[in-house]
């Protein structure tokens, strides 16, 4: 949630509909991954309210892009909620800051408070998760970042973030699930083409690791995570 100010019900601008008595209005950036069902879920705990948000701007759901503003209504308990997100983001920014220096305890602490003063705060599940696997701590990091996948379905990173922690555990079918998705909902995601492809040479998919692989390539052809796509596609092209 990227709250950047709160507008008065007055001041709404002329383009979507005006504010019942006592709502506000928040103006909220759509980030990297975000749908407009990732907004309402992030402001009103539903995603199906995507469409009541879509309305309030006179725009289809799937018109919004990362990088778009919306307008969102909220009652007066529901900005309450903006409030406290405002509040966690202290401890979440400190996390942020923690992780840059490597100091993973005291991220893995802060990124934990966010998430008790807003339990909605998909970013710091996601985040949290994602220091526990730094850790190595593969089997705590599962549940915060399966909150992290139930409060934002549709962003890939969180599914690619869940499919490598269970990859680390050895429970590749549960991470070949979660790599698809994450490869569904954002094909170009080449982090989890890579993924894809190695956890199906480790179920033993050869056909299927081929094509991922092959996939990754069209993406990234270039980099050192390049080389190393190519020396698997050899080693399976050159097998009988």
């Amino acid at each position: 949630m990227a709250v950047l100010a709160a507008i008065a019900a007055t001041a709404c601008a002329p383009r979507v509909r005006r504010p019942v008595p006592g709502e506000k209005v928040v103006i909220h950036r759509v980030g990297p991954d975000e749908t407009v069902a990732d907004v309402a879920a992030d402001y009103y705990g539903e995603p199906k309210r995507a469409r009541e948000i879509a309305r309030f701007n006179h725009v289809r759901v799937d018109e919004v892009n990362p990088g778009d503003t919306l307008l969102v209504p909220l009652t007066p308990e529901e900005f309450a909620v903006v409030l406290r997100r405002e509040q966690a983001r202290v401890p979440y920014n400190r996390g942020l800051e923690r992780v840059r220096a490597g100091a993973w305890l005291d991220a893995i602490t802060a990124f934990r408070r966010a998430t008790e003063l807003d339990p909605w705060f998909a970013d710091a599940w996601y985040n949290l998760g994602v220091t526990l696997g730094r850790m190595k701590r593969w089997v705590r990091a599962i549940e915060p970042l399966r909150e992290a996948v139930r409060l934002r379905p549709h962003a890939s990173r969180y599914r690619h973030a869940l499919g490598t922690a269970w990859y680390h555990l050895q429970r590749y079918d549960r991470a070949r699930r979660a790599f698809e998705r994450a490869v569904r909902d954002d094909p170009r995601n080449a982090r989890a083409w890579f993924s894809l492809a190695s956890t199906w040479e480790k179920l033993g998919r050869l056909d299927r690791a081929r094509r991922a692989w092959r996939r990754y390539l069209e993406l990234d052809a270039d980099s050192e995570w390049a080389a190393r796509a190519r020396r698997h596609l050899e080693r399976l092209d050159a097998r009988p």
